[in-house]
């Protein structure tokens, strides 16, 4: 999402993550990507929660390597509909609890 205003930013001279990160941002939010589903993964582990629970989880992983995989950072309306796509992310790791607290 900060990518939407690296200009504006450059311009102010802001220091937002879209600069800091740069031609990095990709492989970061990979890496973010990753800390989170292990975080999903590991509440869904300690909680004993049904698989139907990583099926949702799995969902919600594979919409924000779409949404990394698709991003173009030099378009902000590209990055205007992945941003917000994201309560898709959101509706789906809610629907991935209620399932495996409801199937388990």
């Amino acid at each position: 999402y900060a990518h939407q205003d690296k200009e504006d930013d450059a311009k102010l001279g802001l220091k937002s993550t879209a600069l800091t990160f740069g031609d990095n941002t990709k492989p970061v939010l990979y890496g973010c990507t990753a800390a989170f589903l292990a975080g999903l993964a590991g509440t869904g582990l300690s909680e004993g929660l049904h698989p139907a629970y990583y099926v949702g989880v799995t969902g919600a992983a594979s919409h924000l390597l779409w949404q990394i995989r698709t991003a173009d950072l030099d378009d902000p309306d590209n990055l205007a509909v992945r941003f917000k796509s994201n309560q898709w992310t959101g509706l789906a790791v809610l629907a991935s609890v209620v399932a495996g607290r409801l199937c388990g």
